[in-house]
């Protein structure tokens, strides 16, 4: 049996709120700077520079080493600058998937009804603390693989939620679990912790 007020909601009620209003707000997620590629070209650049700046100032020819020095530190430059970015735009119910540098950018949407599940792929890393972890976005005809982050499980868990598809968690199995403090073991429960 239901009352007439819960099935109706009060039209002042909802005036009141205004439109709808997700209940999630955006997340975007963003990769790291490739660090191997940024360094290795800023010291390829540098090399070339310090041999190219003496050379011109004793008045030899050092022009090729000045244009690749120049070059070099300039992809540098732009490789520390250029990010990809997984944007959970649950005010518009799709992704943005942009890659590049500021306006110079590639950008495409994928609507939240193409997005099947979140995979989570867990495997224990060197310590106990460590993780090494890939979350997926599983869509139709494609995966999109989302930056890594700290809290994996959580924001796989999250992202299901907003998107309100299922959360699939892959891992070896190896994990061990640890009793919360305030728990003792069952012994009758083969070592399953009990309240």
């Amino acid at each position: 049996m239901t009352d007439s007020r819960e099935r109706e909601p009060d039209a002042g009620a909802q005036q009141a709120q205004g439109p709808d209003v997700p209940p999630f707000g955006d997340y975007v997620l963003r990769t790291p700077p490739n660090w191997t590629a940024v360094i290795f070209l800023g010291m390829l650049g540098g090399l070339h520079l310090t041999i190219a700046i003496p050379s011109l100032f004793e008045g030899r020819y050092g022009y090729v080493s000045l244009i690749l020095g120049t070059m070099f530190v300039t992809v540098s430059i732009i490789g520390y600058r250029c990010r990809s970015e997984v944007a959970m735009l649950t005010s518009q119910r799709r992704l943005r998937l942009r890659t590049g540098m500021g306006r110079f950018c590639y950008e495409r949407f994928v609507p939240f009804s193409s997005v099947r599940a979140v995979r989570v792929m867990v495997e224990p890393g060197l310590t106990r603390d460590q993780t090494e972890s890939l979350i997926e976005l599983l869509c139709r005809g494609e995966d999109i693989p989302c930056p890594p982050t700290k809290i994996p499980r959580q924001q796989a868990l999250f992202m299901a939620m907003a998107m309100n598809v299922p959360l699939i968690r892959v891992s070896d199995g190896s994990e061990p679990e640890v009793a919360p403090p305030d728990r003792t073991p069952d012994a009758s429960l083969s070592g399953r912790w009990t309240d």
